[in-house]
């Protein structure tokens, strides 16, 4: 088994004796007597360190002890000296404390539970089983930081399986048995059973940020950031902040209305050319369908404008079916590529997914769709207007065989 030095926070290094060591992959594990690098676990990402030469990048703890991924072998039997890296472990243990002062204030404050915690090396999360609204994590935020402030000894117990019921926790994990569990008291609004590295006192977390939150399985999944991240996140959105403030030439304080305004004022742009659109639109379908010569009663747009979306092309095909009796196959070149939107009025009897089929086969494109109506896109390529009379002599001679 392996002495697990690392709860001790005043120790950094210490000597161990290999146990073991073998190949894993390209690299190499090793077991060791004692050891100072946290393996991962409790939602807490694995220390790295170093243990002699070789480099420590990962700890994972097993039945028979703490196996360090290292790169390079290690003679067993040999005594080594083990040391983690100072900055992960830091921002490791602020994450880590900091998710039980938020766990215990939420409990405390709103009777949220956690039910859910994930430590990645650039975000942390909680997931609470109810929701909370803006105001309220706004709330919980700003108590979280007053924890931090008071900069409370983090208490740490190991105790029985009996001891431990007559403990209040918030939380208790699941299966405990023995007479080594550890319980710990963090900031001085939360207490549980933890497996996990925490800071001596609250003030080393530095800072508490709830960075994003959103509806997760009938509760609050909660993004946050606690110590340089924290700290680094905040610096970010002051700086963007500041750029939009000088993009509007306003003051930061006022971004929120300037950005709001031009989105209003953007809005109603859209509706505007909107409208004028469709009224654009509908008098180009009337001259197009003035131009067709029917067939069989039924009249064979084929047309290509430039720079249209795939939505303008919807639109512009709904105008020239809802005029009069008509198949419709519309396209626009964008770049590189050629999108079309085929369509058929009310009462027509040709099938738009089979038409789409064959202007496939002859653009070499792709699409599909129903009877009603089809899309798809293709290369654009040379001759590709001789390509479309081709297909409009196609829709024509369908439209005789109807």
């Amino acid at each position: 088994m392996t002495k697990k030095l690392y709860y001790d926070p005043k120790c950094t290094t210490c000597s161990a004796v290999v146990l073991a060591c073998e190949k894993a992959g390209e690299a190499y594990e090793a077991l060791l007597d004692a050891t100072v690098i946290y393996p991962e676990g409790g939602g807490q990402l694995s220390d790295t360190g170093r243990i002699g030469d070789a480099v420590v990048s990962h700890a994972r703890e097993a039945a028979d002890g703490i196996w360090h991924r290292i790169d390079r072998p290690l003679a067993v039997g040999t005594t080594v000296e083990v040391m983690f890296d100072p900055q992960p472990r830091l921002d490791h243990t602020q994450q880590h404390t900091g998710e039980h002062i938020l766990s215990g204030l939420a409990k405390t404050m709103f009777g949220a539970s956690n039910v859910g915690f994930h430590m990645a090396e650039t975000y942390a999360t909680i997931d609470l089983d109810m929701p909370l609204t803006e105001e309220q994590l706004q709330r919980l935020e700003t108590e979280a930081n007053r924890a931090v402030q008071r900069n409370t000894p983090t208490e740490t117990r190991v105790v029985t399986e009996q001891e431990l019921e007559s403990i209040a926790l918030r939380k208790r994990a699941k299966g405990l048995k023995g007479d080594e569990i550890r319980v710990v008291w963090c900031g001085g609004v939360d207490s549980c059973t933890c497996c996990g590295t925490h800071c001596a006192q609250s003030g080393e977390v530095g800072m508490i940020r709830i960075t994003a939150h959103m509806n997760y399985k009938g509760g609050t999944r909660l993004w946050f950031a606690c110590g340089m991240r924290a700290l680094q996140e905040a610096e970010e959105n002051a700086a963007l902040v500041d750029k939009l403030a000088r993009r509007f030439s306003t003051k930061p304080e006022s971004v929120l209305e300037a950005v709001t305004k031009q989105g209003d004022e953007l809005a109603a742009l859209k509706r505007t050319l909107r409208a004028r659109t469709e009224a654009l639109l509908a008098y180009r379908a009337q001259a197009l369908l003035e131009a067709a010569e029917p067939v069989c009663g039924v009249k064979a747009v084929v047309h290509a404008e430039e720079g249209f979306t795939a939505q303008e092309l919807k639109l512009f095909a709904e105008k020239l079916c809802a005029c009069e009796p008509a198949v419709v196959a519309l396209f626009s070149e964008n770049g590189e590529t050629v999108q079309y939107h085929l369509q058929r009025a009310e009462g027509v009897q040709l099938s738009m997914r089979e038409a789409c089929e064959a202007l496939n086969a002859i653009t070499g494109g792709k699409g599909g769709g129903r009877d009603a109506a089809a899309q798809g896109s293709a290369k654009a390529q040379a001759g590709f207007a001789e390509l479309l009379c081709q297909y409009e002599g196609y829709l024509k001679q369908r439209l005789k065989g109807l």
